[in-house]
């Protein structure tokens, strides 16, 4: 049962609340009345209610102010206001306090009781949201290793740059992390054989998890992170900060995954760091040691400090913009990009200040590219071998790139094929989308409709379901509703019995003025106009 204060310095209507509904077959009990706001605060701990009705204007404490005063005390608590004031004032301050009904005096039953219906709806939502969240933690629980990849892998990108953020993500997944170890990542290339079918994917990646988690030592704690198809990265906890460890360890990894698996790693290791905010940057180390690998074709396992010619190495990486900024310029590209939007980024990262260091720089770049649409790709659930073939093949063509020109003709062939794979996808789910919402509209439009109840119906955030709507149908969600209620009101106006208030409640609007303003809006005349029009 939820618990009921009534709080109104007249005993006569306090008394005529409490009797002029059946508060026990709404689920209800009446636990207090009260003459004045005072009053009840002081037994708000003792009689814990779950729902005040308060008159505003009472001696001692007016409704208002204890208001404010529960909000602050007991902010779960959902208030309904009373009084024979209708003035703009006293409504304001009913919506600054998140108030759930506002009725008039002398009041009247069936308002009451809509309030209160407003009231319970809404501790019903909470408790299907605090079900829901439970059941969201028991599957987090089942999920926890692939959570805390991913949350390492946002790390790694530059998603997390706050340290007390990260800690505090870090101590809510139990990620075993030791304060003050030295941290390094090894970047790692290990590409898999052709022609294996997705299990055997999922076996090559399991194998190089396990081997990475078997090459633990005591003091140095190893975190595994598949970033792309056939790359990952190791975050490397060292507590005693030992360089030629990480470089063994390194050396151990390489030597199991070929004897394992039959791959040939190769490796970049980034300096050492005691910052987690650093992971990002140490992560573009490690890439770039891995990229100086890939250019020269020499030894398969190269630290950032030695890198022959550093001047030369580094300026292709350090100039480019992070790659946090390159994912979300590319993921906005493969979601709603067109052809100028294409030619746009290429000149936002190809132009002709960026390229002046020539082959290296545009080779990286590519890279670079190439593995951030591998990255997108997996997370839209496409397959990277549809798009660039097999790993040798892109490789190869990388390899084979030295200009500007060679960059910007493969990006815009590969935006090509993305989007003509994705196009009629997404036309489909696009439509199905709209036709869900309006189909909601359809069966809803008599209840009390907000952007986020019909959001939620197709799992979509408010914004992202009204921009859809908008850029499919050329009109906003709540236009829609609105247009779709006045056709519907315009109906009922035309039976001879019809009444206006009547008219308004029957298509969704409780204030009968408001249904008029918008009728107006959008009709040109009154309902009564309408009416009258129509019955000459």
């Amino acid at each position: 049962m939820f618990r009921l204060f009534i709080v109104d310095d007249n005993r006569f209507e306090r008394n005529g609340i409490r009797e002029s509904v059946d508060w026990r077959s709404l689920g209800i009990e009446v636990v207090g009345t009260f003459a004045n706001g005072l009053e009840a605060l002081s037994k708000m701990d003792e009689l814990k209610p779950h729902i005040v009705i308060t008159d505003i204007a009472m001696p001692l404490m007016n409704g208002v102010e204890m208001s404010e005063r529960i909000r602050k005390s007991h902010p779960d608590v959902k208030i309904i206001f009373i009084s024979c004031h209708s003035d703009f004032e006293f409504a304001q301050s009913a919506v600054n306090l998140g108030i759930y009904g506002y009725v008039l005096k002398p009041i009247i039953a069936d308002e009451l009781e809509r309030a209160i219906e407003k009231v319970l709806a809404e501790f019903t939502a909470q408790h299907r949201e605090q079900i829901e969240r439970d059941r969201m933690l028991q599957q987090l629980e089942g999920m926890l290793p692939l959570v805390r990849e991913q949350f390492l892998k946002e790390v790694l990108l530059g998603n997390f740059r706050n340290e007390a953020e990260i800690r505090e993500r870090i101590s809510f997944l139990a990620l075993p992390i030791t304060d003050q170890a030295a941290m390094s990542v090894i970047s790692m290339k290990c590409p898999r054989a052709e022609s294996r079918s997705s299990m055997d994917a999922y076996f090559h990646s399991y194998s190089i998890k396990n081997l990475i988690a078997r090459a633990e030592t005591g003091t140095r704690a190893l975190y595994p992170v598949q970033m792309s198809a056939d790359d990952y990265a190791v975050i490397v906890f060292d507590r005693d900060d030992d360089k030629q460890g990480v470089f063994d360890t390194a050396v151990q990894l390489s030597t199991a995954i070929h004897a394992e698996l039959g791959v040939q790693a190769t490796m970049g290791i980034s300096v050492s760091s005691q910052g987690l905010t650093e992971l990002e940057r140490l992560y573009k180390q490690s890439q770039q040691a891995l990229n100086t690998r890939f250019y020269s074709g020499s030894n398969p396992i190269i630290r950032f400090e030695e890198i022959d010619d550093r001047s030369d190495a580094e300026s292709p990486f350090e100039e480019m913009p992070s790659l946090e900024e390159i994912y979300q310029d590319m993921k906005a590209l493969m979601s709603f990009g067109n052809g100028q939007d294409i030619e746009e980024f290429i000149g936002k990262y190809l132009n002709e200040d960026r390229v002046r260091h020539g082959e290296n720089h545009v080779k990286g770049f590519a890279l670079l590219f190439a593995h951030m649409t591998g990255i997108l790709l997996m997370e839209a659930n496409q397959s990277v071998k549809d798009i660039f073939g097999d790993d040798r093949s892109v490789w190869v063509t990388l390899n084979r790139m030295s200009t500007k020109e060679d960059v910007v003709q493969w990006i815009r062939q590969t935006f090509a094929a993305i989007k003509e794979r994705s196009t009629d996808r997404n036309a489909s789910k696009n439509a199905k989308i709209i036709g869900a919402i309006k189909q909601m509209i359809h069966d809803n439009y008599r209840e009390q409709l907000s952007m986020e109840d019909i959001s939620k119906s197709v799992y979509l955030s408010a914004r992202h379901a009204n921009g859809l709507f908008k850029k499919e149908t050329g009109q906003t969600i709540f236009d829609y509703l609105i247009q779709f209620r006045i056709e519907k009101a315009k109906h009922l106006l035309k039976e001879d019995s019809s009444k206006v208030a009547a008219v308004a409640d029957a298509v969704g609007y409780v204030n009968p003025s408001y249904f008029i303003l918008a009728f107006k809006k959008n009709v040109g005349m009154t309902p009564a106009e309408f009416k009258s029009r129509i019955a000459l």
